[in-house]
């Protein structure tokens, strides 16, 4: 799950609104629903009645006393995971068979996107409405792993336990070179997908 928040003239039902608004159409759709303030939009390929895979992400937009916070749920994209396996295979068996795959492989390669292009979408409106990401500070020190004792970022090992601090260590958005907390699998300024350890 990724999550970021907002500060300024944003609020729940209008953002989730301009989402339906910019996804509910071509090989998309999407759907808004809620309960009290916040508000819920579900959005996902719209391919399965031509017997193709579907992806899926729901954002969720919650009222804060600056602005909103949304969350979005990783994508589900196993049946685009089990597509492209299905083309590796035929392909192995009979490479002129990519030939007729690669519209099928490129929608399902864009449909891995899918999530970027919603935070895209959302950061597009927050900027027409005059709101503006409320980020987090970038991180200042290591935890340890194993004696939870704060580290000077660099640090090799733990000045209290000697743990080794290497996966401990914060990673660089190659994007926007924002300085992030291990283990963070998409950055919160650009939306950038990361590589995560293990």
């Amino acid at each position: 799950m990724s999550e970021r928040k907002y500060r300024g003239n944003v609020t729940p039902g209008d953002l989730a609104e301009a989402l339906v608004n910019q996804f509910n159409r071509g090989d998309y759709r999407a759907a808004k629903s809620g309960r009290g303030t916040q508000a819920v939009v579900q959005i996902s390929t719209n391919r399965r009645m031509r017997g193709e895979p579907d992806t899926a992400v729901s954002v969720t937009i919650t009222p804060t006393p600056e602005g909103v916070h949304v969350s979005m749920g990783d994508p589900q994209w196993l049946d685009i995971a089990a597509d492209l396996v299905q083309t590796g295979i035929g392909a192995l068996l009979n490479p002129w068979s990519l030939v007729r795959e690669v519209d099928d492989v490129a929608r399902n390669v864009q449909d891995l996107n899918l999530p970027q292009e919603v935070w895209q979408a959302i950061d597009q409106y927050a900027k027409t409405v005059g709101s503006r990401p409320a980020l987090l500070p970038e991180p200042t020190s290591v935890t340890c792993p194993y004696c939870r004792s704060g580290n000077a970022i660099g640090e090799g090992r733990c000045e209290n336990c000697g743990a080794p601090l290497g996966d401990a260590q914060p990673v660089r958005c190659p994007s926007c070179q924002r300085l992030l907390a291990a283990g963070t699998s998409q950055c919160p300024q650009c939306g950038e997908r990361l590589a995560v350890a293990g």
